[in-house]
């Protein structure tokens, strides 16, 4: 059905008739539209005949709703990144604005197959943004349904629309070749942050771990790296996170060039500490601003986007530098070792790196054809030496 019904009903007086509304959504449109229930001669049987309306269990209380639904999703997920929960928090309120107000006993597949297809004709929101309200209310449907509330859950099997209104932006570069990787390291090394910026584009470390990482946690005379948290954003303020998962938290060893990089970006903040005197924020962070404070997430891509322009190289994403290191560690890996020890690095597991990096993968089985290749021709020119002649 196309109207649903996601408040109580009102009286109201209009010339010398009484009516009664009740508020409600129009599935099919997204809007919200009022209908009314009917016109009465007196406030009294006005208000009586809005009673039984009630009572009749056309009314939804606010925890038998869509939203009040979700939002308890939403507060049950203790386990996931603030990140992760600002992104659940944000679907949340447009599955609000959209079905949040119908009973979820009423609520049918029409329905959100049709809320689905509002959204993806409105041009509001990329197949991404919608994906994500897509799962939120997807989880949380499924959940009534592990504990009793509902039999089946309307969502499980709506799928996404086929087309979306919204056109994506220009797509970002994925990784760089070599030669744009070069390019970069070289443009980028007279920065502040060049240094540090290494640490992501030949080691894969994520911007929050960057912006999170401790002069303790690097230890310059072994050359290793501990990954240990992480600098997120929340709501505009940085917030400490303590990683990912358990396999962010990690330690690594780094080559030597990075490490005599890092001595002298280390001996040049310590030149701003002196310069900056009574106004330095000791955060002992690698990568701080000029008084020693945190880097929001915004600035730095911005410096980043400057950096990439001023190199003459495709743009790429603080994201895109990870992607960029895995993509050639998998590229230039040997055997199986090397990729399990550059799934240590990144923080992953081996089988999500070779899922994820699968189109890096070709170049290293022509390599393993190659070695194949000159096996067998030293094979074979022993065996002729050796066969016995006619």
């Amino acid at each position: 059905m196309a109207w649903k019904q996601n408040g109580h009903p009102t009286v109201q007086k209009q010339r010398d008739k009484w009516v009664v509304r009740v508020d409600g959504i129009d599935t099919e449109s997204g809007r919200r539209r009022p209908r009314q229930v009917g016109t009465y001669p007196s406030r009294r049987s006005a208000q009586a005949a809005a009673s039984a309306f009630t009572a009749g269990g056309e009314v939804a209380a606010e925890r038998e709703t869509v939203g009040h639904l979700v939002d308890q999703w939403v507060a049950s997920k203790v386990d996931v990144s603030n990140k992760t929960r600002l992104q659940y928090e944000w679907a949340a309120g447009h599955i609000h604005a959209g079905i949040g107000g119908v009973r979820i006993d009423r609520l049918e597949r029409a329905d959100v197959a049709q809320w689905f297809d509002q959204l993806a004709t409105e041009g509001r929101f990329s197949r991404r943004s919608i994906q994500i309200m897509r799962m939120v209310l997807r989880a949380a449907l499924a959940d009534a349904v592990e504990i009793g509330e509902l039999r089946r859950s309307p969502a499980a099997r709506v799928g996404m629309p086929r087309t979306i209104a919204k056109t994506d932006r220009e797509r970002d570069a994925e990784a760089w070749t070599e030669e744009e990787l070069q390019a970069f390291l070289a443009a980028s090394e007279a920065h502040r942050w060049g240094p540090p910026i290494r640490l992501c584009v030949l080691y894969g470390l994520r911007r929050s771990e960057l912006l999170g990482l401790t002069w303790p946690a690097v230890d310059l005379d072994r050359g290793t790296v501990r990954i240990e948290r992480a600098l997120i954003e929340v709501h505009g303020r940085p917030e400490w996170s303590d990683g990912k998962n358990a396999r962010s938290r990690r330690t690594f060893p780094i080559d030597t060039s990075t490490a005599k990089a890092l001595k002298g970006h280390r001996k040049f903040q310590n030149e701003e500490r002196l310069a900056a005197g009574r106004d330095w924020n000791d955060f002992d962070l690698v990568v701080a601003t000029r008084n020693g404070r945190p880097v929001s997430p915004g600035n730095f891509d911005q410096t980043l986007e400057r950096l990439v322009r001023s190199a003459g190289v495709r743009r790429l994403t603080s994201h895109g530098l990870r992607h960029t290191a895995a993509t050639h560690m998998v590229r230039h890996a040997t055997d199986i070792g090397e990729i399990r020890a550059a799934a240590d690095i990144l923080g992953h597991s081996p089988d999500m790196l070779m899922r994820t990096y699968a189109h890096a993968l070709p170049e290293s089985i022509r390599t393993v054809t190659q070695r194949i290749e000159q096996r067998a021709n030293r094979s074979t020119r022993s065996s002729l030496s050796t066969y016995p002649t006619q």
